[in-house]
């Protein structure tokens, strides 16, 4: 892997090593950097989690991704800067009105100085920006948002606070899975009626201010009124100006 470049894209200048710190640096930075994003699947292209495929795209044609994809290249720069990771997968919970989901996010966990922690780029909206470490009922305050793991039958659960309520994001277990494991859960994001990347466009990013939220048609900016209809020439500017994102368009993603 072409770590300067990662880097780069990155817009971090850093001297990178294995400690809490440069993990810390690394998580923020590619939240506030690589948009999580749905269009290969809106547009049905295949989404490839072999390491060339995602650097290609998240690093070189400056594209985001969902988790296995954003989750996946993060790990593999972890692990070339001598970072010890472990793949795991989590059973969504958010947005679900308690029905039972299968496990399909991935989630990370990073080993460094002696502690554990929760590496996640890639839940959408609602993620994660900096790594929080393994302990249960420590809130973690990350620009503006609380975060914080809670005991849960499966092991932990991620909750955020939203409205002065603790809502509950994803559970997982700390079994170690294989990046084979992911392929299955990945088919059935991008194929099943029963997926909400199958029904839904979206693109998120954190900032330091808030979170931009481009989903369908609608686009929330923090500190801006909500924007809803927008039409394809309009979309294709807040790809580029937000996002930077400029080899999507409008008119592929939407048959109105």
């Amino acid at each position: 892997m072409n770590i300067s470049a990662y880097l780069k894209r990155l817009n971090i200048d850093i001297r990178a090593k294995n400690d809490f710190d440069t993990l810390r640096q690394l998580h923020r930075a590619h939240a506030f950097t690589i948009p999580f994003e749905n269009f290969n699947v809106r547009l049905k292209r295949p989404i490839p989690l072999d390491k060339e495929s995602l650097f290609k795209k998240l690093i070189l044609d400056n594209r985001g991704g969902y988790c296995y994809e954003l989750n996946t290249l993060f790990s593999l720069l972890l692990q070339e800067l001598g970072f010890e990771v472990t793949h795991l997968i989590g059973r969504p919970l958010y947005g679900y009105n308690n029905a039972l989901r299968p496990k399909t996010h991935m989630v990370l966990k990073v080993t460094t100085q002696g502690k554990e922690y929760l590496c996640d780029l890639g839940f959408g909206g609602k993620g994660l920006i900096e790594p929080i470490e393994l302990t249960c009922d420590k809130e973690n305050e990350q620009f503006g948002d609380l975060f914080k793991l809670v005991p849960h039958i499966e092991g932990f659960e991620l909750q955020c606070k939203l409205h002065n309520n603790w809502v509950s994001l994803y559970s997982f277990d700390l079994r170690p899975q294989d990046l084979i494991d992911y392929e299955l859960a990945n088919f059935f994001n991008m194929h099943s009626p029963d997926s909400r990347f199958t029904r839904q466009t979206i693109c998120a990013m954190p900032t330091a201010k808030g979170r931009l939220l481009l989903l369908d048609r609608t686009f929330k900016h923090p500190g801006s009124d909500t924007l809803d209809g927008i039409q394809d020439n309009d979309y294709d500017k807040i790809l580029k100006k937000y996002f930077d994102i400029s080899s999507i368009c409008a008119n592929e993603l939407f048959d109105d």
